[in-house]
């Protein structure tokens, strides 16, 4: 099993934390592990893994660190290790004895001997006796060992880590558990720029300045004190300040071309920077088709921006405005011309902020922010600037940097009645799940615009297409396509709102319709516009039983900044028309790129959707603690849209039903009928819950209330088409019928239905309800009929890998007393030998017979046989009579 991740927070990484441990700790004799953790100096390598080392009680561990002047000798490092664990012969030796249980730990295995590394990748693969977990660090360079690079260490790893830096929200964090500081936003995010986000580096700083300093409202940064002696030592006697400062000035991360720096430097015939590079003070590295020049340390930028003077980073910014001038790159120059100015300057900023309109209309809303905030800061009118800022907040959030744009609202004026305002952080509510708040301020926003009789046709269509995305989330599709209309009404026609808005309504219509609306592109529409028609159009597909064209649509992508809030949706409904096909290896990742991403953009209110799909893989796979943790992390407050409520109570309805939870499953399903009492949920097809909801009702004999919700969901479905809905309904149907007494009339509906779901390109579907109708068959005493059924759905599952429920179909087939196996040890017969490991296994007898669709009294009379021909008189003697068999 390889896996790689990338991680960006302290969440992703304890979850991995606890997954290696477990995965560690749960090693069978003969089982080896090895993980590798990639990551620039001070990104938090050594305390991932000080921490695994830890995490696992009675193991014993060996601590080593390659040494680069050690790289070329073969098996220096394997003597090492065998010396650090006072052992005289091999490897193997050492790890693959009986109830060995070795950890070895490697700090910058980048510089590794190969002959070693072969060695203990080896031992991982080949134990007999032992477990062992090998545990790496190394740079993220890949050019240290050129026999084994780490790209191929990488692959061959069962867990890649490769570490990102912290985001604002995990800085502040890191900071409360070191010094007990809470840190105000704006000071998270200039520690995290001053530190690249790496724990290490921020552990410094904080050690910089007492503890009392950081609870201070506005603590200033400082820089450390071994920042700047490494600097001075590494720069002795180098008169070198021109050309560092040069670098140090520029934006971002800090990086320019050597002829722009050599220009700022003052360096015609780049003497200063070579030797700078020399010193090991710069490094030149290519980027994009061009060399980019920056610093080798990057705490020596920190340093060197500490003590430049204003006065001089001011001059060398208008002088890079000069240089790129006369290089015709108005964009650069005209951020060097806003960082340079001496007060405020008009001319500039109007400039600044037509550039950025011109970069949001082109999709570069990154860059488009940037330049927003640089008009802000150069304006001179507080209208002015409030509104740069806010444009600068919309760009970010249409660029899917949710955190930014969060960290930057809070810093405006709570200003009463702004619609600008109130629309945008209604936007940003609707990204990170807060329903109250997102509708709230959204109708305010429109309501100020009526009441002032507002002729703004940009402000009117940007609030009327926000309230379309408001409405979809709060899943009232009458009101997204008459929002669609009023949007259509004030935006031009190839204007970008129009065209996101009705391609939105796409899926408004289809639920008011019960039709598939036409495909077809509107005149002007750019990629990232296709992808959201795609999206529309790959969940009317898929809940339409178009599975085969739901995949196409959702697995188009589009590289434009933006689209990364429309790949979240259409990683939730590609996830689940995954795992409607089956395909549920495909459907694991997905669902997991679709958190990541939801995680590292901070939209919130999409991962339920994921939430639902993986949890139910993970049960499928009989991967329960997954499929829990999944349950774990679905929202519960009810103030959130009904787009996150719905999947969240559906998955727990459905983990619910899996695992026999009869009271869970009750509550999740009067959940979602709650919900439906507020909000029409029942649109055919598109929150297929009430076919497992009336099933539960039919099996705790509710009969009169599973009529109602199946009549009521069989009339709306009539006219719809979609096969797979009729299908999944003819299971409780079927149960009505045959409580009442019609039971070749259940029958009837069961044949019916596996007729009509193998049609379909549904195997997930199919093989359910096979299963439940093979228990059905079972329960009705027809064993010959219900083993073939049995049969039938284990090849299914089997097929999707769902090996929890090729498991139970095999299960239920020796209960049928036919299957592979007839009878059972110690002259139990199938039926008794199930219902006693069901009990070995701790269940009880209310649990057994819901497993095995007996009653109680049923379990309790078999039960009573077997601890006859057993010889034993409690359930607590019959695991290890099981085991004497």
């Amino acid at each position: 099993m390889f896996t790689t991740h990338n991680l960006g927070s302290q969440q992703s990484t304890t979850t991995l934390l606890r997954t290696v441990i477990d995965e560690v700790t749960e090693l069978e004799p003969g089982g080896g592990l090895l993980f590798l953790a990639t990551g620039p100096a001070g990104s938090g390598k050594s305390s991932l893994v000080r921490e695994i080392a830890r995490s696992l009680p009675g193991w014993s561990g060996i601590r080593v660190t390659a040494l680069s002047w050690q790289a070329g000798n073969d098996g220096q490092l394997l003597e090492h290790i065998l010396q650090r664990a006072g052992h005289d012969g091999s490897l193997l030796d050492l790890v693959d004895r009986e109830g060995a249980s070795t950890a070895i730990v490697i700090d910058d295995v980048h510089w590794a001997d190969p002959d070693t590394l072969r060695q203990l990748i080896e031992a991982t693969r080949r134990l007999r006796h032992g477990r062992l977990a090998v545990i790496m660090t190394a740079s993220d360079a890949d050019d240290a060992n050129e026999e084994l690079p780490m790209s191929r260490l990488r692959e061959i790893a069962d867990h890649a880590v490769m570490l990102a830096p912290l985001d604002i929200e995990d800085v502040a964090a890191l900071v409360l558990s070191i010094v007990g500081a809470h840190l105000t936003p704006l000071t998270a995010a200039e520690l995290r720029d001053i530190t690249g986000g790496r724990p290490g580096r921020i552990r410094e700083v904080l050690q910089a300045a007492p503890a009392d300093h950081w609870r201070l409202s506005n603590p200033q940064i400082p820089i450390p004190k071994p920042w700047r002696a490494a600097l001075a030592r590494r720069s002795r006697d180098l008169d070198l300040g021109a050309i560092l400062t040069a670098v140090a000035i520029l934006p971002g991360t800090g990086r320019g071309t050597p002829e722009l720096i050599r220009f700022l430097a003052d360096d015609a015939d780049g003497r200063l920077l070579d030797t700078a590079v020399t010193a090991d003070l710069l490094e030149i590295v290519p980027r994009a088709g061009d060399r980019i020049v920056q610093f080798s340390h990057p705490t020596d930028r920190a340093v060197i921006r500490a003590t430049t003077g204003p006065a001089e980073m001011n001059r060398l910014h208008r002088r890079a405005a000069q240089f790129h001038r006369a290089d015709h790159n108005v964009d650069a120059a005209l951020i060097h011309e806003a960082l340079g100015a001496e007060g405020h300057n008009d001319a500039t900023s109007l400039e600044l902020a037509d550039r950025a309109e011109q970069l949001g209309a082109g999709g570069q809303w990154l860059n488009a922010a940037e330049m927003f905030t640089l008009a802000s800061r150069v304006a001179s009118n507080p209208d002015v600037i409030h509104d740069q800022h806010l444009n600068s907040i919309e760009a970010l959030i249409a660029a899917a940097d949710i955190p930014r744009a969060r960290l930057h609202a809070g810093s405006l004026s709570r200003v009463a009645r702004d619609v600008k305002v109130d629309s945008m952080r209604a936007y940003l509510a609707l990204h990170e799940g807060r329903r109250s708040e997102s509708v709230s301020l959204i109708d305010r926003a429109w309501q100020t615009l009526e009441e002032t009789r507002s002729t703004d046709a940009a402000m009117r269509s940007r609030v009327a297409s926000r309230k379309v995305l408001i409405h979809l989330a709060n899943w009232e599709p009458e009101q997204v396509v008459h929002w669609a209309g009023v949007t259509d009404e004030w935006a031009p026609t190839h204007s970008p709102t129009r065209i996101e808005a009705q391609y939105i309504a796409m899926i408004g219509k289809s639920a008011i319709t019960r039709t598939i609306p036409p495909d077809v592109p509107l005149p002007g529409e750019t990629p990232t516009q296709a992808q959201r028609r795609n999206m529309a159009a790959g969940w009317i597909s898929l809940v339409h039983d178009d599975t085969v064209s739901a995949r196409q649509y959702l697995q188009y992508n589009s590289a434009g900044e933006g689209s990364e809030r429309i790949s979240l949706w259409m990683d939730g409904w590609l996830a689940r028309t995954l795992f409607v096909l089956g395909e549920y290896r495909q459907g694991e990742r997905v669902v997991e790129r679709g958190l990541a991403r939801a995680e590292r953009y901070g939209i919130k209110f999409l991962e339920p959707l994921l939430l639902w799909t993986g949890a139910q893989i993970a049960a499928y796979r009989g991967d329960r603690e997954l499929a829990r943790a999944y349950v774990n992390r679905l929202t519960f407050s009810h103030d959130t849209f009904v787009i996150q409520r719905i999947p969240s109570a559906m998955c727990r309805m459905l983990i619910a039903s899996i695992e026999g939870d009869t009271s869970g499953m009750t509550r999740a399903g009067e959940t979602l009928v709650n919900i439906g009492n507020e909000v029409d949920i029942s649109q055919p097809g598109f929150w297929p819950w009430e076919d497992v909801w009336a099933q539960q009702l039919v099996l705790s004999g509710r009969i009169d209330e599973a009529d109602e919700i199946v009549t009521r969901t069989e009339e709306r479905a009539a006219e719809s088409g979609i096969g797979s809905l009729h299908a999944k309904l003819a299971v409780p149907r079927a149960g009505i019928l045959m409580h009442r007494g019609d039971i070749e009339g259940g029958i009837r509906r069961f044949e019916e239905a596996i007729e009509l779901i193998e049609t379909l390109a549904m195997p997930s579907y199919q093989a359910r309800i096979l299963y439940e109708y093979g228990r059905v068959l079972r329960r009705l005493g027809r064993r010959r009929q219900a083993d073939e059924i049995f049969a039938r759905a284990g090849d299914v599952f089997a097929a999707m890998g769902a090996t929890e429920f090729v498991d139970r179909c095999n299960r239920e087939r020796r209960a049928g007393g036919l299957g592979t196996r007839t009878t059972g040890a110690g002259g139990l017969t199938p039926q008794e030998e199930e219902i006693a490991k069901l009990v070995a296994e701790g269940a009880t007898n209310r649990e057994v017979a819901r497993e095995l669709f007996l009653s109680a009294k049923t379990v309790e009379y078999h039960l009573t046989r077997v601890y006859r021909k057993l010889g034993v008189r409690t359930r607590t003697e019959l695991p290890k009579a099981l085991r004497d068999l």
